[in-house]
């Protein structure tokens, strides 16, 4: 959640203070715990790790990011522009 934060919290994002609370909430209260399963990857930013090993694991999740260079090509690391296009066209996205 600390990532989370860090990452909203930046200026070039303009999130309000409280809807980075209302987000962070939200996943709190509706998210999954969950645990990185190892895989070995080495990306070029360690703290992104836990991330992708995470979403490794689990069928039909998606890993949203802004950085796809920090990922290995794969089909299920997007931008949130490309998760906004797929729920603006119909896609069914599981909350």
């Amino acid at each position: 959640m600390e990532e989370y934060n860090e990452v909203l919290s930046r200026k070039k994002f303009r999130f309000s203070k409280r809807d980075i609370g209302y987000l962070l909430s939200f996943i709190s209260t509706y998210g999954i715990l969950t645990y990185p399963f190892p895989t070995n990857m080495i990306l070029p930013d360690k703290k992104d790790l836990p991330f992708y090993e995470t979403a490794v694991q689990h069928f039909s999740t998606y890993l949203i990011t802004g950085n796809l260079k920090h990922f290995p090509e794969e089909p299920f690391i997007i931008t949130a522009r490309q998760m906004i296009d797929l729920i603006n066209t119909g896609y069914s996205v599981d909350f």
